[in-house]
């Protein structure tokens, strides 16, 4: 995926920031906040994460800097890894006709669905990263099972009618999360 990956810090109910890893953890050990959990959560797949904030800025910013992309030809170590995959004849066919190798064709064919906020593909899995936030941050509130049936149905209305009561940092960030997905 092209996309930057993002995260989004929570003390309870309010959020704190949305930034790159580095940027969270740094604006959490600067917020120094001690009495109460703070939950951080991959934007892209809902997941909640545990980040270590300990020692210095500089070793924050080891731990948790962006690795430089390796510009080289070939197979850069990015964690490309090598797998079977069984084609018909007539996909065989047509990747032979592609002015690049069969493999680069795929990834530019995988990149381009996951980059298309309209595909079904994101879709459900932009469905699945909501539903996971909403399992961790909001499932102690009223309504939110009922939502949840409405995200995976498609149901816009509905969905927003049921989370209106919610706290306002989670509702806007819900709104935000599925603007794609309906």
């Amino acid at each position: 995926m092209n996309i930057q990956t993002s995260y989004s810090a929570f003390l309870g109910k309010t959020h704190l920031i949305t930034d790159s890893l580095l940027n969270v953890t740094l604006a959490i050990q600067q917020q120094a906040v001690t009495d109460q959990t703070i939950l951080i959560f991959n934007d892209q797949t809902g997941q909640q994460i545990d980040i270590d904030t300990t020692g210095s800025i500089t070793d924050i910013q080891q731990r948790y800097a962006e690795p430089e992309a390796v510009k080289k030809v070939g197979r850069p170590k990015l964690g490309v890894i090598s797998r079977e995959i069984t084609l018909q004849q007539k996909h065989w066919d047509w990747l032979d006709q592609q002015s690049s190798s069969a493999s680069a064709i795929i990834r530019k064919l995988i990149d381009a669905e996951l980059n298309n906020p309209t595909s079904e593909s994101h879709k459900m899995m932009a469905k699945q990263a909501v539903d996971r936030f909403m399992s961790a941050m909001l499932g102690d509130l009223p309504n939110y099972e009922e939502a949840t049936r409405a995200l995976y149905q498609g149901n816009k209305a509905v969905f927003l009618d049921l989370i209106s009561s919610y706290p306002k940092d989670l509702k806007k960030y819900l709104v935000l999360k599925t603007k794609d997905i309906f």
